[in-house]
């Protein structure tokens, strides 16, 4: 199945938007069906998680935000299994600020 224009998405979620819900879940559904068995349930899990956040939102942005920042904190996962101990030791080494001399500038009178 393939993704139809931008154009008739719009539409599609201003005038049908159960019509677009069921499109989405088809297109996942799909996706997740067309990965390696080995990963399909690890993927359907994080499918779980991705429609609880929505369903949990207040409303489309919150959404997103949570939804975000959900792949962020993954994706963070990630950075400290791949270097572990990297953001810990990045910010222990950062040098301390050279003192800079601070130059007094005359106030002229008006």
């Amino acid at each position: 199945m393939q993704l139809p224009p931008f154009d008739e998405l719009v539409k599609l979620a201003q005038s049908d938007p159960t019509r677009l819900e069921n499109l989405r879940q088809q297109l996942v559904d799909t996706t997740i069906s067309s990965a390696p068995q080995d990963i399909q349930r690890r993927l359907r899990g994080l499918q779980f998680q991705i429609d609880s956040q929505r369903q949990l939102a207040s409303n489309p942005m919150s959404a997103c935000i949570k939804i975000s920042k959900m792949m962020h904190d993954r994706l963070f996962d990630l950075k400290e299994y791949i270097q572990p101990g990297d953001s810990a030791q990045a910010s222990q080494q950062q040098e301390p600020a050279a003192e800079a001399a601070i130059i007094p500038f005359p106030v002229a009178a008006i």
